[in-house]
């Protein structure tokens, strides 16, 4: 089978932008497989919701949360990154990281209301959209919007507190979160150098 030049040229093109080869994976050494290759190191959801909410309330991750969610970070947003980078880590695997995905909805929420911080469930709640096509594909696409929107608001309601153990529910009552977190990170925003004056 000859090669073409086309893919000579793919393969080079790929290489220079630094993506991996084709295949590459399957010629990764067995000994040294990637951390969700692993087993995972939580299977049991209350223990791995337990390893979830002591990382949300580490003092620099809670003000991290609660800068994000001020600007307009969507609860779900911050929920799906804190889970996905525990699977990348080898702290779950894909089916317990959906199990996880109400209660840390939940933990984030309780963290925001705590600090008096107003929130939105997805960053898109408050984007309001653009007509820029005809009258009826517009018509077509708000059909479909509508009851995309109409699944979201419904499953976005049934985060509940039952999805939490009682003993976390207790921590987040207890948590208090210091103004002080708050203040240091307002600080830090104002020490840019876009801010400084000439």
């Amino acid at each position: 089978m000859a090669v073409t030049d086309k893919a000579v040229n793919f393969m080079q093109g790929s290489m220079e932008r630094g993506r991996p080869i084709p295949g590459q994976s399957l010629t990764n050494d067995p000994s040294q497989p990637y951390n969700w290759e692993k087993p995972a190191e939580y299977t049991n959801p209350k223990e791995a919701m337990l390893f979830v909410f002591e990382s949300l309330t580490e003092p620099e991750t809670t003000a991290n949360i609660l800068l994000s969610l001020s600007k307009g970070v969507g609860v779900i947003d911050i929920a799906s990154i804190t889970l996905y980078t525990g699977f990348l880590e080898g702290k779950w695997n894909p089916d317990l990281m959906t199990l996880l995905m109400e209660p840390t909805m939940y933990m984030v929420m309780a963290l925001a209301e705590k600090a008096e911080i107003d929130f939105v469930m997805d960053a898109g709640d408050e984007v309001d959209e653009e007509e820029i096509l005809g009258d009826k594909a517009v018509a077509e696409l708000e059909k479909g919007v509508g009851s995309l929107e109409a699944m979201r608001k419904q499953a976005a309601q049934r985060v509940s507190p039952q999805s939490v153990p009682q003993e976390v529910r207790e921590v987040i009552e207890e948590k208090s979160i210091e103004p002080s977190i708050l203040e240091r990170v307002e600080q830090e925003q104002s020490k840019s150098l876009l801010s400084r004056e000439v």
